[in-house]
């Protein structure tokens, strides 16, 4: 049924994903630097829970690229799980009561280390161990949620109108983790006290549980649609065949590696390679979020003219020169002029905010499009199996990318020498300068593959790739 028969219900469905997603966001920007501080160097003490090492570098970097990658592949089946269930109360609001307590008592504690000590086993067991029930439970959250849409939004303007709302309080999310936190951080607050303080964000995931109409009061309990359901392996062999949405993977793919990336590295770029306070850091993040609403304009507006494609490859290549404003702008360069280098990465902020704008909104939008066309074409309703083999592919770049390459390229560090004097007690962070170059070279491929991608998503376009011929009208 849809459900979303007010302005007001759109905007606030939106939001249902605002606080998980802003400490997801949060997880990835900030959690690996805060229990293996290697590569801060300004704050060390407020960015990191005690100033050393609280787990072993060794091992956790496999850890958590196995956390990633399990992060993806349990998609699969809650994804399935999701799509078919059905009870007197809905299928998509018990699943989001199932997932919420584990996830807010999971992220807190992955956050908890049980011993302080340095280099511990324990703590990377314990903390990994936390964070694989949180992306579990996270994942069963917003697949539910992602799930939803085909069902509560009327039509594909809905969509795209519920989908922009999405992107604004994601923009939001990213303006409080990448330019308000610094604030405090500069302020002298401990990130795991604003970790805690932030938490209660969650339940925005609740909204949904007052706003969708399902369950046997407006029938659609145990017995809806049976016909749309899908099992596993044919709603999984469906999607990976499909071959519009596997033409918008491989971009999608190099996108997330190069994002995801640079947002985990972005605190230690701005701290360990252009050697700036949190404060200028603030600075700089507010230059890249801030715009994003007004660059989303602009980018839908791209879209209608130019086709959806042509627009994302205009971003990737967007990113592409913005990211390597952190190498130009590094103290390497400008060991003696800080304005300089403040300027050059607020250049690099605002230039590149137009990409993280489409990054926010064309993932959600391109696999809600695909499985909205195909239900209308088929009657099959498989929508958030879409989104789980998104994220499955989007997880294993993001354990490779920030798992198994930066978390071990970061520990890269020669000594630092300033015209000929040799700095005691710092070094260069090479590793953490490679980073830009790496996710320049990610959007290049990514541009290349769009030319794969349609223009537009259209029922002609989706139901020719399926190979479903059109219904003829009988003549009279």
């Amino acid at each position: 049924m849809a459900s979303l028969d007010k302005k007001w219900k759109e905007f606030l469905y939106a939001a249902s994903g605002f606080g998980p997603n802003l400490l997801m966001v949060l997880l990835g920007a900030y959690f690996t630097d805060a229990v293996n501080p290697a590569g801060l160097t300004a704050n060390i003490d407020t960015w990191s829970l005690s100033g050393y090492c609280l787990i072993m570098p060794s091992i956790f970097g496999v850890l958590w690229m196995v956390g990633k990658i399990f992060d993806g592949l349990v998609d699969i089946p809650l994804a399935s799980f999701t799509d078919n269930l059905r009870t007197k109360w809905g299928r998509r609001r018990p699943a989001i009561v199932i997932a919420f307590i584990p996830m807010v008592a999971s992220y807190v504690l992955a956050w908890t280390p049980l011993v302080w000590r340095e280099n511990s086993l324990v703590n990377t067991v314990w903390m990994c161990a936390m964070l694989l029930v949180f992306f579990t439970s996270y994942t069963l959250s917003l697949i539910t949620f992602y799930g939803s849409l085909s069902s509560v939004c009327k039509d594909e303007k809905q969509r795209t109108r519920v989908g922009s709302f999405k992107s604004f309080f994601d923009t939001i999310g990213y303006c409080l983790v990448y330019a308000l936190i610094p604030v405090f951080i500069g302020s002298g607050v401990n990130i795991k006290k604003l970790v805690m303080l932030a938490t209660p964000i969650m339940l925005t995931m609740l909204i949904p549980l007052f706003i969708i109409k399902e369950g046997e009061k407006y029938g659609e309990g145990k017995d809806y649609l049976p016909e749309a359901r899908v099992k596993l392996t044919d709603s999984l062999k469906a999607t990976v065949k499909n071959k519009l949405f596997l033409r918008w993977l491989l971009p999608n793919a190099c996108a997330y590696f190069g994002l995801q990336m640079f947002l985990s590295a972005q605190n230690t770029l701005i701290s360990g390679v252009m050697n700036l306070s949190a404060t200028y850091g603030a600075i700089m993040n507010t230059c890249a979020f801030a715009p994003v609403p007004l660059m989303l304009f602009l980018y839908y507006k791209l879209i209608n003219k130019k086709g959806i494609r042509f627009s994302y490859q205009v971003c990737l290549l967007t990113f592409a020169v913005a990211i390597l404003n952190f190498c130009v702008g590094s103290e390497y360069f400008f060991p003696h002029n800080e304005t300089i280098r403040i300027i050059i990465g607020c250049a690099g902020g605002t230039l590149g905010s137009f990409a993280i704008g489409a990054f926010f909104a064309t993932p959600y939008m391109i696999p809600s499009q695909i499985a909205a066309m195909e239900f209308k074409v088929t009657g099959k309703d498989h929508t958030a199996m879409y989104f789980a083999v998104q994220s499955l592919a989007t997880s294993a770049v993001a354990a490779v990318s920030t798992g198994l390459v930066y978390e071990y390229i970061k520990n890269v560090q020669v000594q630092k020498v300033i015209d000929g004097v040799v700095i005691e007690g710092e070094t260069w962070k090479v590793g953490v300068f490679c980073v830009p170059v790496i996710v320049c070279i990610m959007c290049i491929v990514g541009f290349f593959a769009c030319f794969k991608m349609p223009s537009h998503y259209s029922e002609e376009v989706v139901r020719e790739s399926l190979g479903v011929k059109p219904v003829e009208k009988e003549e009279k």
